[in-house]
């Protein structure tokens, strides 16, 4: 045996050494392996060290008769009774394999195959289970479920065919899904069926199936191609509640719940589509109010308003001509007129639409004539989307409405220069009434006969920072319309009160003193309280006090002004109608209301001179006559020139007020006034009587 044979040993040794460090990592970094694995690594290292000590062995003894180790090794190594040594290793490590395989192999061995054996029992169980569950869901399923080839037949169909789209399964299997679908969706659902198979992941659709009765179901879909078995899985959920759903919301957020007309929000979206085209399409917007609506509420109720909402909407409907019909809220609706630019031609067509909303209508057995005022936009001329067209129309509206009924106006450039000095008037009125900018001027009413100063009319004042004193021409309607008219009249009811009573406190005349009252002072129901509240605040005795309403005042709103003023009137208030002949007021408000004297009007003072002629100065008796008739006091305001005084005198008209007499003054100089003028009588007694006679 050459040198490189006694070599090979040393080569096998190395490599089983290899194999034993194998062994030893690969149970370091995995010391819970067991079972067959386990055991396979226990015989291999068994049979790993047998191989290594028998090669070590002559691996040692040959290299020993080589020259490789020392000679002597060969005789020690050679003895007959070491030579049996690795035979008897190969006899223990054959028993420790054996020992390993009967103690410990077979019955692992038993329990692995037990342990298989109940997994896949349960996995068994688990898969039928499953397979139940799914038959289940299939069969039970509110959802329509279907499978179907790669050509759209229909292989399996769920139960829920029947209540969903009136089939049963055994109707629609074998058949294709396009006899089903509706068939403008057919393309759409072929395209999705294709991206489905193609990109093998879920696909989310719509698709409308046609119901066995013929009306159309909307179904979401969800479906996936399945490769192994060639076959396409849907579910599909009914969509028609849903949509139905949709569609009522739609029409609450765009159309009008009362009328069922269009409302504001599909106002803007019409117009939001008009102008996002290319080319901009002129259009006219006309604004409808109708004029004495709120009367209408009023008088006969809300319910028979929106009756009569419903009936103006419908005949706007019938007379719009192609033109397009909103309800913006309350009594105001707004028609549209596509491709119309030209004013004249719109002012035209609203002008004839609100000739015809005045006809009369009959309205649950009623018969009513609505009258409406209208304000035009033109677009783009006078705005390019909804909110600008709408506020311009609303000014011409507004300036219509002050214009009278049944009138139109097209929307000019100066309305909105107007809207904004009205805007910073109103503002400058909250600042006036915070900052305390308003005073009182007292002008003197006279006794015709002798002269005497029997009563004062307190009047507004506005001391502008910026302009000095402004007179009531200058804001007293935009004041009445301000959020701070209730305040104003409030203060002026006490300052008034206040000076009259300080009048009487420094023994100057008792005179009476009138006070104008605004129409928010009725609106909010504390008229009663205000007055009370001045009184005690002044110890003004209330036969003192003299409030002066209009007659627009009482016009409309008989039970919330006529209640406070009779309470009034009972505590010995006096009550003037002022402006008397230029309202609206019939001649019944004279006799219903608690009124104690009337104020003629400075209109019909000044048409009187010393060449009047006789229908000029007619009204002007009337009234003194009716007055007298009816036993109210009479006074006249705008008392100018003599010739007025001595006619109104002669004509038996009890008292004067104006400029011939004294113009409205501040307090102090009012104080000077009465200081100067004729002083009262003394009562006459019997022994002065006596005297005298």
């Amino acid at each position: 045996m050459s040198l490189a044979a006694a070599l090979i040993y040393w080569v096998i040794i190395s490599l089983w050494l290899a194999v034993l460090a194998t062994v030893c990592i690969a149970f370091a970094r995995n010391p819970r392996t067991f079972g067959t694995i386990r055991l396979l690594l226990a015989v291999l290292s068994i049979d790993t060290v047998r191989n290594i000590a028998e090669n070590v062995y002559f691996g040692l003894y040959f290299g020993g008769q080589y020259g490789l180790f020392p000679a002597s090794i060969v005789g020690v190594l050679g003895n007959p009774h070491y030579l049996i040594l690795p035979k008897v290793m190969n006899v223990v490590a054959a028993c420790a394999v054996l020992g390993l395989l009967a103690l410990r192999w077979l019955p692992l061995a038993a329990k692995e195959r037990a342990d298989a054996d109940d997994d896949i029992r349960l996995k068994g169980l688990a898969l039928s289970q499953e397979a139940n569950e799914s038959r289940r869901l299939f069969e039970t399923s509110l959802d329509l479920i279907l499978v179907t080839d790669p050509k759209g037949l229909f292989t399996r169909v769920s139960p829920s065919s029947f209540a969903i789209l009136g089939y049963k399964p055994e109707e629609m299997i074998g058949r294709s899904g396009a006899e089903f679908i509706l068939p403008t969706d057919l393309d759409a659902t072929r395209r999705e069926m294709k991206l489905g198979r193609s990109a093998q992941h879920k696909r989310h659709f719509e698709t409308r199936y046609v119901h066995k009765s013929g009306r159309v179901v909307p179904l979401a879909w969800s479906g996936v191609w399945c490769e192994p078995e060639q076959r396409y899985f849907f579910f599909g959920r009914d969509m028609t509640e849903r949509k139905t759903a949709e569609e009522r919301l739609q029409r609450l957020a765009f159309y009008d719940q009362l009328t069922d007309l269009p409302n504001r929000a599909s106002l803007r979206k019409d117009f939001s589509e008009l102008f996002e085209e290319p080319a901009v399409r002129p259009l006219a917007l006309a604004m409808l109010d109708l004029d004495g609506f709120k009367d209408v509420n009023d008088t006969l109720g809300h319910a028979f308003g929106d009756r009569l909402l419903q009936v103006v909407a419908r005949r706007l409907e019938t007379i719009s001509g192609g033109m397009h019909v909103y309800r913006l809220g309350g009594d105001e609706f707004v028609m549209v007129l596509e491709d119309c630019g030209d004013p004249l031609l719109a002012t035209e067509v609203v002008g004839s639409i609100l000739k015809h909303l005045g006809k009369p209508f009959n309205v649950d057995g009623h018969q009513l004539v609505v009258a409406a005022s209208a304000g035009i936009a033109i677009g783009p001329i006078h705005g390019s989307n909804a909110d600008d067209l709408l506020a311009n129309a609303d000014l011409a509206l507004y300036d219509a409405k002050a214009s009278g009924t049944r009138t139109h106006r097209l929307y000019a450039p100066s309305l909105r220069a107007r809207a904004n000095a009205r805007r910073l008037l109103d503002s400058e009125l909250r600042r006036a009434c915070a900052n305390q900018e308003f005073v009182l001027y007292y002008q003197p009413q006279v006794r015709s006969s002798d002269g005497v100063v029997i009563g004062a009319e307190a009047l507004l004042r506005w001391n502008h920072p910026e302009r000095g004193i402004l007179t009531p021409a200058a804001f007293i309607e935009a004041l009445a319309e301000s959020a701070v008219a209730k305040e104003a009249g409030r203060w002026i009811l006490t300052e008034a009160c206040l000076t009259a009573a300080s009048w009487r406190a420094k023994g100057l005349s008792d005179i009476r003193m009138g006070v104008n009252l605004f129409p928010a002072q009725f609106r909010n129901g504390t008229l009663l309280q205000d007055v009370e509240h001045a009184l005690a605040e002044s110890g003004l005795p209330p036969e003192a006090l003299e409030l002066e309403i209009t007659e627009n005042i009482a016009l409309g709103r008989e039970d919330g002004a006529l209640a406070p003023l009779k309470t009034l009137r009972s505590m010995g208030i006096g009550i003037a109608l002022d402006d008397f002949g230029t309202g609206y007021a019939s001649l019944s408000y004279l006799t219903r209301y608690p009124l104690t004297r009337i104020k003629i009007d400075r209109g019909f003072v000044q048409m009187i001179d010393n060449q009047s002629a006789s229908e000029d100065t007619a009204i002007v008796r009337s009234i003194i006559v009716m007055g007298r008739n009816l036993g109210l006091e009479v006074v006249a305001e705008g008392v100018e020139t003599t010739a007025q005084a001595d006619f109104l005198r002669s004509e038996g008209c009890h008292e004067l007020q104006g400029f011939l007499l004294s113009k409205p003054l501040p307090k102090e100089a009012f104080e000077k006034f009465l200081m100067s003028a004729p002083a009262e009588p003394p009562e006459m007694t019997v022994e002065t009587a006596r005297l005298v006679g």
